[in-house]
């Protein structure tokens, strides 16, 4: 097996078992315990963008981007640039979580992980934190993309990877939107 197919599986298992794995794993247990929470609201094994979308989608998405990161040659850089490139993924991570912790809260969508809209349990702030790690991805990636179409042009985004990654991205937020509303 190749070094870059073990790297794509090795992405897609990580990716899945943070996305939907350790959720599913905590709503069968929880349905199981006969948990108010599960019984009540909605919970992981609901939702088709967890079923399709964090189980399948976004480590789909994850291995988009790492292969095409690797086939511009754009592995994270050493020393002070790989920092604030790595600081400024976060922080716009941080930011694009907060928005959407912030909506689901003022909107009242109430589910296993935020029973009341402010009040998130255990699982719904490991949900904050993997959605932080998968936003930093993909940040990370963005700012990549800018680089790479400054240095040569709008073309440098035009690959079938990327027209992939794009596909999963949307797919997932389309199932995301029919599960809420």
């Amino acid at each position: 097996m190749k070094d870059e197919t073990r790297r794509g599986l090795a992405v897609f298992a990580v990716t899945s078992v943070s996305a939907f794995w350790v959720n599913a794993v905590g709503n069968v247990y929880l349905i199981w315990r006969k948990s108010p929470l599960v019984r009540e609201y909605k919970a992981t094994l609901q939702y088709r963008s967890a079923l399709a979308g964090d189980a399948v989608l976004l480590p789909l998405l994850s291995v988009a981007l790492d292969r095409q990161l690797d086939a511009w040659g754009d592995e994270p850089r050493a020393g002070q640039a790989r920092r604030r490139s790595l600081a400024r993924s976060l922080i716009g991570a941080t930011g694009i979580t907060a928005a959407f912790h912030v909506y689901q809260a003022t909107q009242k969508l109430t589910n296993w992980t935020m029973p009341r809209p402010w009040r998130w349990n255990v699982l719904g702030y490991y949900h904050a934190l993997y959605m932080a790690g998968q936003a930093t991805q993909v940040c990370y990636f963005a700012g990549a993309a800018v680089a790479r179409v400054r240095a040569h042009g709008i073309r440098a985004l035009l690959t079938p990877r990327l027209a992939a990654a794009m596909g999963l991205l949307l797919s997932w937020a389309a199932l995301l939107y029919k599960d809420y509303y």
